[in-house]
């Protein structure tokens, strides 16, 4: 997207309202000029900044300056990271390994009874972009928060499936299962 439409769509998801707040101006440029015009991290990034202090916001930049151009899943891990609490953390990664285009009433019923407030937790995802609804009620993500979840998960131990948090590939699954690890 072009600087225009790229500051329009940060501003809808940040002060949801087309142009960002007279305050907020120049902050804003700097964080769409990190985006680089990828309209997911538009979106992601202003939601995230959404009703925060400017003193955030300039925190928020002082860690975007220090990721380079071609890494955009680390940008848009700041999002995860700034997540308030454990469960919303889990309900993200259990939604990137599991329930992707699943229904979201039966997602929200499995999660709650893991004790992880689904209900208020799905409706965060949903507020930082990080979560859509599509019409007929089932979750989905971008493939690249997908990909950044999964990649997070992998994080304890990329060789050793095991030793991971979720498992989601057929073949992983077996193999632990089967080498009863």
């Amino acid at each position: 997207m072009d600087k225009i439409q790229s500051l329009e769509l940060f501003s809808w998801h940040a002060f949801r309202q087309p142009n960002p707040r007279e305050d907020f101006t120049k902050l804003s440029r700097k964080v769409v000029a990190y985006c680089g015009g990828l309209p997911l991290a538009l979106e992601v990034l202003g939601s995230y900044l959404s009703e925060r202090t400017k003193q955030e916001w300039k925190s928020a930049l002082s860690k975007l300056e220090k990721i380079p151009n071609d890494q955009v899943q680390e940008k848009l891990r700041i999002s995860y990271d700034c997540l308030e609490d454990h469960t919303e953390k889990d309900i993200f990664l259990d939604i990137c390994c599991f329930f992707i285009g699943k229904n979201r009433a039966d997602v929200t019923a499995i999660l709650n009874g893991c004790g992880l407030h689904a209900d208020i937790g799905i409706a965060v995802l949903i507020e930082r972009s990080l979560v859509k609804v599509e019409k007929n009620n089932k979750l989905r993500m971008h493939d690249l928060l997908r990909d950044m979840g999964r990649a997070i998960v992998g994080e304890s131990s990329a060789k050793e499936p095991a030793k991971h948090s979720r498992l989601w590939f057929r073949e992983d699954v077996l193999d632990v299962l089967s080498k009863n690890t």
